[in-house]
This record gives structure tokens, sequence and C-alpha cells, in this order.
């Protein structure tokens, strides 16, 4: 026997079909905006970075051959200071340390770049389970909302209003649809009927 849908607020069901989605577009924006940032990350440390220590360390390098070029010319011109080529040699051990401080950073950057590559594959691990839920399941989830709302319009529509219920005569309810007329026969006596031809007939 069937049964009457216990229907308590298609708005509610509405609403949360609402939420969800906004949800799963949310949610998937958020992910794409993460997978860029990673990504652009990955591609700072991977080669914009060591790209840019790799050319100081150069430019570092034929720095400190022009100043020991002009550390030995003062020396040569000057044999007899005192004092030495001292503004000559602090220069020499200036483009030294900025030498050792790009070649560090280089060393740093690759470090750097080796574990973002291991944090970004546990990230794409973790987050793979739940951008699945966005494009499969919870997708689903919005179709089957989707036709239950249809349903349940579809059966609220053609349902049976409370004042529509009638008895028939052995006193069960029956349900009559809107513009159906009820007629109620009234019972016929076979007795009283015969009994009102013989009176005619005397």
């Amino acid at each position: 026997m069937s049964q009457a849908a216990n229907v308590r607020s298609l708005e509610s069901l509405k609403e949360f079909r609402a939420a969800l989605i906004k949800f799963i577009d949310e949610a998937k924006r958020s992910i794409s905006t993460a997978d860029s940032e990673v990504s652009r990350t990955q591609i700072w440390l991977q080669s914009t970075q060591p790209m840019h220590w790799i050319q100081q360390e150069r430019r570092s390098n034929e720095l400190l051959a022009h100043a020991k070029s002009e550390l030995f010319r003062a020396t040569i011109s000057q044999p007899d200071n005192p004092r030495g080529p001292t503004d000559q040699i602090n220069l020499v051990k200036k483009r030294q340390a900025e030498i050792k401080d790009a070649h560090d950073k280089l060393l740093k950057t690759k470090r750097w770049s080796r574990k973002m590559e291991r944090e970004t594959n546990e990230y794409r691990g973790a987050i793979t389970p739940l951008l699945s839920s966005l494009e499969g399941s919870l997708n689903k989830a919005v179709f089957i909302i989707d036709k239950s709302i249809q349903s349940l319009e579809a059966y609220l529509s053609t349902s049976i209003k409370p004042d529509e219920e009638l008895k028939d005569s052995t006193g069960t309810p029956t349900i009559a649809r809107s513009g159906e007329e009820y007629v109620k026969e009234e019972p016929t006596d076979e007795h009283a009927d015969s009994g009102s031809a013989t009176d005619k007939d005397n």
C-alpha cells in the first residue's frame, strides 16, 4: 500500500541544494587558487631564484676579477707605500664575500626547492579525495536533489486537499480530487416500492 510523502518543507530542500552548489563552487575555486599559489612558488624556487643567484655569483666573480686587477696595479704603482693598497684589498674581500653569499643562497634555494617538491606531493595527495568528491559524489548529490525536488513539486501539485475528504455510505473516508463531484446515492427500499404499487392497483 502506498504511503503519502512526509514533506515538511520543500523550501528547506531547495535552500540546501543552493547551499551545496555554493559550497562546491567555492571549494573548487579555493583549490584552484591554492594550486596556482603552489605552482607559482615551485617556479620561483626551481627556476626564478636559482637563476637570480647564479647570475649574482657570476657578476660577483667578474667584479672580483676587476678588483684583483685594481689591487695588482695599485701594488705595482705604489711599491713603497707603507699603507699599501688598503682600499683595493678591502674591495677584493668584499667581492669574495658577495660570491660566497650568492653561492650559499643558491644552495639554500635548491634545498628549499627539494623540500617544496615533497610538500607539494603530500598536498596533492591530501587534496585529491576532496577534489574527487567535488567532481563526483557531490555533483551526483545535487542531481539527486534536483530530481527529488521535481518529483515533490509534481506530487504536491496533484496532492489531495484536506477539505476534499468525504465519506462513503459505509463511513469509510474517500478522497475526491479537485473538479470531481461526489454523489451520494440514497438507499432504496424494494418493499416500500412494491407496497406503493399495490396501493395504486387497489
